[in-house]
């Protein structure tokens, strides 16, 4: 039986201006980074759903996920976290949430916290970030 989704992978280096260009077209602040691992779920070699990993201290904050136009509220970001589980697992997981999307991350095994039990090096962006005015939740992968 086939999958409904490709499996999700690691961006290699090679395919960096791809998902650039990905994230340019359809989340222009997502801002991908060589450094930080890039996880994406493609078909016949098209990026449909991309997330970044950007580790932060002991942490790590998953940023910039985005959906190709096309092919959201199709599950294919629940498929991508899924995926991703093991690389989530690996250190304490944290991301801040657009509040009209805390139900979605909900699903997918993130939990609320309050901003006061973010690690520091996470709350003071997170400060950064609310301060500019983006309504934003903090959130914390919860999955064994």
């Amino acid at each position: 039986m086939k999958k409904p989704y490709p499996d999700a992978e690691q961006v290699p280096s090679l395919w960096f201006p791809l998902v650039k260009k990905f994230y340019q077209a359809h989340y222009p602040s997502g801002k991908p980074n060589k450094a930080d691992p890039i996880w994406v779920i493609k078909d016949n070699g098209i990026i449909l759903c991309a997330v970044r990993l950007k580790r932060i201290a002991d942490n790590q904050l998953l940023t910039s996920m985005v959906t190709e136009p096309n092919h959201r509220n199709l599950g294919l970001g629940s498929h991508l976290i899924n995926d991703i589980h093991p690389a989530l697992n690996a250190m304490p997981t944290y991301c801040f949430a657009f509040t009209h999307l805390v139900p979605f991350y909900n699903a997918n095994h993130f939990t609320t916290i309050e901003a006061e039990m973010l690690p520091e090096e996470l709350a003071s962006r997170f400060r950064a970030y609310t301060a500019q005015g983006r309504e934003l939740t903090p959130m914390r992968y919860i999955r064994s």
